[in-house]
């Protein structure tokens, strides 16, 4: 059974994991799923599957229904392992999150936090309560958890946690809240998968508080939304602007690498994305991202890299 599950765990990944998918490459992702659960059963061994598939329905087939009766009947093993039903509770509160049923999906956030307190999966659902806080405009209180979970140990500290952190710090709510508060709708939007009307929330930052300090975050989030819809180059037209406009700020180490990739990985442009590879290795130097831009500068000029 674990082979099994580890193939369509496997066939996940490389389907929704890259981002270049069809909707027939989610059909059939789903034909697997549904083929291994009628072979190996609905148990509590088989709680990855069904955690799995019942992502898919939410996230990439709109179907959070279907996700959530799966779900339900996970949460009927209750004696099967408790990280198993501890990560179906997060996905649980996750779509419903996703559908907008923000207290249950707290409740859901609160009891994984208090039953692993100490542990990676505790602190993973208190940043998704804070995350949510985030959501609903609550910023001191998001911040107050932040807080904590960057006081506990950075290792388990999500690079999304700390962008969050600073984002709440470095645009300051105690003046006006308002500006940040569009900019929480539109990440909630987003997360919903409406990223039509996440688009016209960030919009309307720009238009009503021009040069805001949120504006290199506005772009960032556009760029993650043209890339879920495989609008790539769209995507590089985005990073562009950011890196021009911004590239001295905290995201710009974080643009010109996202270029680079973009370039090398789908817009065959392996010439542009040495050049920018280069650019964060020389002007970025204590950049995160610099020991990978290093490697992949060194692959893209022909060095035989062990």
């Amino acid at each position: 059974p674990y082979a099994r599950m580890e193939l369509v765990r496997a066939l996940n990944k490389k389907i929704t994991g890259t981002g270049n998918y069809q909707t027939e490459d989610l059909y059939l992702l789903r034909s697997k799923y549904l083929s291994a659960i009628n072979d190996l059963g609905k148990s509590s061994k088989t709680l990855p599957l069904l955690r799995g598939l019942a992502h898919l329905y939410a996230f990439y087939l709109n179907q959070p229904d279907s996700a959530l009766a799966l779900l339900d009947e996970a949460l009927s093993y209750i004696h099967a392992d408790q990280n198993l039903i501890a990560e179906c509770k997060l996905e649980k509160a996750d779509v419903l999150l996703f559908t907008g049923e923000m207290w249950e999906c707290s409740l859901l956030y609160s009891q994984v936090e208090k039953a692993f307190k100490m542990e990676p999966m505790g602190q993973e659902a208190k940043f998704r309560n804070a995350r949510l806080s985030f959501y609903k405009s609550e910023f001191e209180w998001a911040q107050a958890q932040l807080d904590v979970l960057k006081a506990s140990t950075s290792k388990l500290i999500a690079n999304d946690a700390l962008y969050l952190s600073l984002l709440i710090i470095d645009n300051n709510p105690d003046s006006n809240t308002v500006p940040l508060s569009m900019f929480a709708r539109a990440m909630m939007l987003e997360f919903q998968n409406l990223d039509s009307l996440a688009i016209l929330s960030l919009d309307s930052i720009n238009r009503e508080y021009p040069a805001h300090p949120l504006s290199d975050d506005i772009l960032m989030k556009k760029y993650q939304i043209a890339m879920k819809h495989q609008q790539f180059s769209k995507a590089a037209e985005i990073l562009e602007n950011l890196k021009a406009s911004y590239g001295d700020d905290i995201l710009g180490d974080d643009a010109a690498f996202r270029l680079a990739e973009l370039n090398e990985t789908r817009l065959g442009q392996p010439e542009k994305a040495r050049e920018l590879y280069q650019e964060v290795l020389t002007r970025y130097p204590g950049s995160l991202y610099c020991m990978e831009a290093r490697k992949r500068f060194r692959k893209l000029r022909g060095d035989q890299l062990n």
